[in-house]
């Protein structure tokens, strides 16, 4: 055809019919009628002709958005690599018993519960009975059934409801991508990707991953999680009519899962509940599996006579039971936040992708957990009635948290959050999460230690119980019982807990370096200083670090961690719930190994626990004393009674226990309610475990000391003008041995020190109470009466009018209540007249007024001296040198 006419063609024009000879028949008076009717019919010809055209035209058009559609939307999608899904999988807590094997302490709970089986391990029943309702060509097709897909088709174009006619290749693409909305897209999206997955795949892989993660109800996501939930034995043991119940609930969970609450009628208007409706559908999949030839009329029959046992929760009955298994331990609570925690820092995934981490990522966690000291520790704490006091204003429950910690590995053996029994998750954890001002509990980190670490004290170091300061017009600070004893030994101050030593310890260290210990060795989350309210506030100061008052308080675990130093030998070990943490395939993602580290000196930590077991065995923490059990430990109260502790330790175990109301106020307690507490825990604890020693250091030597001064004691120190020795005995390293001789006592005439007094003449106040002194003797007194008594020549500056026990053993308080006068008794010489015949002479003396050498009150060579007769001084009264 040529180009011309085929453009005639194509121009639509009606070629004449042409005469034999070649000319163009016309007519002259128009066309006739035959020739009228086949122009009608070739323009409907035409017509039809040109809708097809554009039909076709348009058809084409369309094909071929449509295939660049499906090449650049739909085939980028439609692959679709198993490796790259991350099965939901529970994560599991381990434990290590006394083997040294891991065993299952739990699982991470969440809403959905998995358990991945292997292929072999799930019954022939179970695949057919799935084939069977969901997919009876699956074996045949290549991952679309077309009939079932026209089916779909056809329904949407009807009106009707475009699901359905999925394979089990459609459905685990479905569950794997989690895209379920119901659009064209999706459905085609989903049949490119089934096919292209039918070919890399084979049928037993589809098969598996498809049981494996398929929704089951009841939070079951797999057939794995569902057998051990509704029948309570492994998928392997399942029953044919067990098999048939599990893949019932997957057309409708919510209608066909046993333990869904929801009841629907039957076609007769029936109410049934989910067991009933639960046994119907798997008496349809039984009739499918006889209809596919799977089983046996006899089989059949079996399994619909069988009756279906379901553990667990009953239908529609209360929650209660499965809450009560779905609530973690204190412990696993505490490992769950700690690796959520550490995933955040090291990764720094948000909070929601550790959660899903934890929930479904098949995470192996080893935990620290010692099952036995749990198991006792929540014993003693799942008593309603342990700390039986009701806040009268309130209403609230007197509440306590315990934190243990194993000396042996240095890990949290063991946490209880709060008294009675734990009915949520995620609830305050008064171990952990709660920060509490420490009180007295704080001394010996951030006081004692780091004076004894830096040399600058030791046990038989003396300083003054008495105020160190005026703060508010007042004596400041003062002892929880008002009492200041003056002249007191590091030791007593400890273990009375002194708040003036402690005081006047932490200004000696300087408040800046006793943070850094309790910050930088100890590892206490103190404030270094902040703004609040337009004010700084922290807890470098004096106040904060020496009685606990501070900014923002402390934990159960952070006291117990620092504790733990002490019977560690100084060595330092963060207290871990957990040691490392696996993914699913084995490889490690969180690794806590910790490297210990030196926080003070072994000499430091051998005082310490020296002077912690006298508070236990005779100081403010006898409450704590457990029978049969070495045991230190420090009592802890705040100025407003409303947080009461005792951090306490063995050579085993190492525990902090706070007591206190949720919200702050008074604890109306009698003695340390926390000391009682830690003395009911750790008793059973112990049981059956040999008492020992903490460790020991080599080296010490026995040491002399002046109670009053902490010199080398000398002879006068036993003749105090109290009436007992002074001298006491104790261990101490050599560097700590005193460095001077006691200045305080002195029995050589004229030192401000010693002094004669006549016991005749005792002085009286204004109420003629005695107070304590006598008058000085004099040269008329006998004897007998007179006494040598060493007063403290120590000068003590007056804070506040502060008075200490120990004031009247001082020379100056002695002048000042003798008032410059001697004795007034014996002011006149004894009469010379010779005695009566028979009349014995006066005990005690000479005939030259020497003191008597068996004068008790007086040293060995007091008699040597002469006596004072003749040393008065006229001005004052008294002897020489006074």
């Amino acid at each position: 055809m040529s180009e011309q006419n085929y453009s005639s063609y194509s121009s639509g024009e009606e070629r004449r019919p042409r005469s034999r000879n070649g000319s163009s028949q016309r007519s002259g008076g128009g066309p006739r009628r035959p020739q009228k009717r086949r122009g009608r019919g070739g323009l409907a010809m035409r017509v039809i002709g040109t809708l097809l055209l554009i039909a076709m035209t348009t058809g084409a058009i369309l094909c071929c958005f449509g295939a660049v559609y499906v090449k650049t939307v739909i085939l980028p999608e439609a692959s679709l690599d198993l490796g790259d899904f991350t099965l939901r999988e529970n994560s599991v807590m381990y434990y290590q018993d006394d083997s040294g094997q891991y065993q299952e302490l739990g699982q991470v709970l969440t809403s959905i519960s998995s358990q991945w089986v292997e292929y072999e391990e799930i019954p022939e029943d179970l695949k057919e009975a799935a084939i069977a309702i969901e997919d009876r060509r699956f074996l045949k097709h290549n991952g679309v059934d077309w009939w079932r897909t026209a089916q779909a088709v056809f329904s949407m174009f009807t009106g009707g409801d475009i699901q359905g006619g999925s394979t089990i290749t459609q459905q685990l693409i479905k569950n794997l991508t989690k895209k379920n909305e119901t659009t064209v897209k999706r459905k085609v999206t989903e049949i490119f990707r089934a096919l292209e997955f039918d070919r890399n795949y084979d049928k037993d892989t589809t098969l598996l991953w498809y049981l494996n993660i398929i929704p089951l109800g009841a939070g079951c996501e797999g057939v794995g999680a569902a057998a051990d939930k509704y029948f309570g034995k492994p998928v392997s043991e399942l029953t044919l009519a067990e098999c048939a119940s599990l893949i019932a609930i997957t057309n409708n969970p919510s209608r066909y899962g046993p333990y869904s609450l929801a009841k629907v009628a039957n076609s007769e208007g029936e109410l049934w509940d989910s067991k009933q409706w639960n046994k119907y559908r798997q008496e349809v999949i039984l009739n499918q599996m006889l209809k596919e030839g799977y089983i046996t009329q006899e089989e059949h029959d079996q399994a619909v006579a069988q009756e279906l046992v379901f553990v667990g929760m009953e239908a529609g009955s209360s929650s209660d039971a499965e809450s009560a298994e779905n609530i973690y331990s204190w412990y696993e609570e505490q490992v769950i936040s700690d690796v959520m925690e550490d995933l955040q820092e090291k990764y720094g995934y948000s909070d929601k992708v550790t959660r899903q981490m934890l929930s479904s990522g098949g995470l192996r966690i080893y935990t620290c957990i010692d099952p036995e000291v749990q198991k006792k520790a929540e014993a003693v704490y799942g008593d309603e009635e342990l700390l039986n006091y009701v806040s009268k204003s309130t209403g609230q429950r007197l509440q306590s948290a315990i934190t243990i910690i194993d000396n042996e590995t240095g890990d949290v053996a063991a946490l209880v959050g709060r008294i009675g029994r734990k009915e949520i998750n995620r609830g305050l954890n008064l171990a952990s999460s709660a920060k509490r001002q420490p009180g007295s509990s704080i001394k010996p980190l951030s006081a004692y230690a780091p004076a004894i670490e830096m040399g600058l004290m030791s046990p038989i170091t003396v300083m003054p119980d008495y105020p160190y300061q005026v703060l508010g017009g007042k004596a400041w600070p003062v002892n929880v019982d008002g009492v200041y004893r003056g002249q007191v030994t590091v030791n007593q101050a400890v273990e009375n807990s002194y708040n003036t030593v402690a005081v006047r310890t932490v200004a000696q260290v300087t408040p800046a370096k006793a943070f850094e210990f309790a910050t930088q060795r100890f590892h206490l989350p103190l404030e270094s200083g902040r703004m609040v309210n337009g004010e700084v506030k922290g807890d470098i100061g004096i106040a904060p670090l020496a009685m606990g008052g501070l900014t923002d308080g402390v934990s159960t675990r952070d006291m117990a961690n620092a504790f733990s130093v002490f019977p560690n030998g100084g060595v330092y070990r963060q207290a871990r719930t957990y040691t490392k943490v696996e993914n699913s395939k084995g490889e490690v993602i969180l690794d806590n190994t910790r490297e210990d580290s030196v926080a003070v000196k072994d000499t430091t930590a051998y005082y310490i626990n020296s002077m912690l077991t006298n508070v236990v065995s005779s100081g403010g923490g006898t409450e704590a004393r457990i029978g049969g059990m070495t045991t230190a430990g420090k009592t802890g109260t705040t100025d407003t009674k409303d947080n009461r502790w005792f951090v306490g330790y063995t050579p085993y175990y190492t525990a902090a226990v706070w007591v206190g109301y949720e919200t702050p106020e008074r604890v109306p307690a009698p003695g340390n309610p926390a000391a009682q507490v830690f003395k009911k825990v750790m008793t059973p604890i112990h049981e059956g475990l040999a008492d020992r020693k903490f460790p020991q250091v080599s080296g010490l030597v026995s040491v002399s000391y002046c109670m009053d001064c902490g010199g080398e004691a000398i002879e006068a120190c036993q003749y105090d003008a109290r009436g007992s020795s002074r001298i006491a005995t104790g261990y101490v390293f050599p560097e700590d041995r005193p460095s001077f001789v006691c200045s305080c006592h002195s029995l050589e005439e004229g030192s401000n020190s010693m002094v004669r007094v006549c016991v005749d003449d005792p002085i009286l106040d204004a109420n003629g109470e005695f107070t304590g002194f006598y008058r000085a003797a004099g040269p008329y007194c006998p004897e007998v009466s007179v006494r040598t008594l060493c007063y403290l020549n120590l000068d003590r500056e007056s804070v506040g009018g502060a008075v200490a026990r120990d004031s009247s053993a001082f020379y100056s308080a002695y002048l000042a209540a003798a008032g410059g006068q001697g004795c007034t008794v014996h002011a006149n010489a004894p009469s010379t007249e010779s005695p009566e015949p028979g009349e014995p002479e006066e005990p005690g003396g000479t005939e030259t007024g020497e003191p008597g050498a068996d004068d008790p009150a007086l040293p060995p060579d007091a008699g040597s001296s002469g006596g004072h007769g003749e040393l008065i001084n006229p001005e004052t009264g008294l002897p020489y040198g006074y």
